[in-house]
């Protein structure tokens, strides 16, 4: 009798196409999110946008306020297809190429079952998914295993790399849900993992883009968060 395979075992087997950013890549990933950003806020008006800047400490990364102006971009993904079809920033041909598939981002709720420097193991309802390391070490946004977070997972290069973004929506699970999340392991590892750009895609075109993966509470929590300034 063969033996159901672990999440031990996916770990183990599976690899990250895409890992580590290096400068010039991280310089293109942010600098086309930011410009999608900045559209997407123009197009919703979630913030003011003269808060919605560059981190002059950081530069590289996702614009002040840009967190929550994702948040609410990703519930309207289909405004990817629009900022790539109009270009009003003007960017590069390699700016576009790279904003092109984000249409079917991937916005939801994710237990985080395994990590190490180079990739993270996230499971949702029904698979998991391998997310190769961005700037920081692929473990390094993760507390604990399990923990759920609120992450949305794009594709690049031709691998998976979160939007720059972490939301934190249970540190720990509570002692009840520990035996959920077993049950759930065992069901999904025996399904193949996805890893690449190409299967993210192909799954998150799948989900309707009206639909929120995020529960009313926790939807709830982010939105008290961003309006308290807790999250930014």
């Amino acid at each position: 009798m063969t033996r159901p395979r672990t999440v031990g075992d996916v770990f183990r087997s599976a690899r990250a196409p895409y890992s580590h950013m290096d400068e010039a890549d991280a310089r293109l990933f942010y600098s086309t999110m930011n410009a999608l950003l900045v559209y997407a806020n123009e197009r919703l008006h979630v913030v003011a946008p003269e808060r919605l800047r560059e981190r002059p400490e950081n530069p590289v990364m996702l614009y002040e306020s840009g967190g929550q102006v994702s948040e609410e971009l990703w519930k309207h993904r289909e405004l990817v297809d629009d900022f790539v079809g109009d270009n009003p920033l003007g960017l590069s041909e390699r700016q576009l190429a790279v904003a092109r598939p984000w249409r079917y981002a991937l916005r939801d709720m994710f237990t985080a079952v395994d990590a190490n420097e180079d990739r993270a193991l996230y499971m949702n309802e029904d698979r998991l998914f391998v997310v190769g390391a961005a700037q920081d070490p692929a473990d390094a946004h993760v507390h604990h295993i399990p923990s759920l977070m609120l992450l949305t997972l794009l594709p690049f290069k031709g691998g998976i790399v979160t939007d720059g973004k972490t939301l934190h929506l249970s540190p720990e699970p509570a002692s009840w849900a520990v035996p959920l999340i077993a049950r759930q392991v065992v069901e999904v590892a025996g399904r193949r993992p996805v890893s690449s750009a190409r299967q993210l895609t192909a799954y998150a075109r799948g989900i309707p883009d009206d639909e929120n993966r995020l529960t009313e509470r926790f939807q709830r929590m982010v939105d008290r968060g961003f309006a308290s300034g807790e999250l930014v």
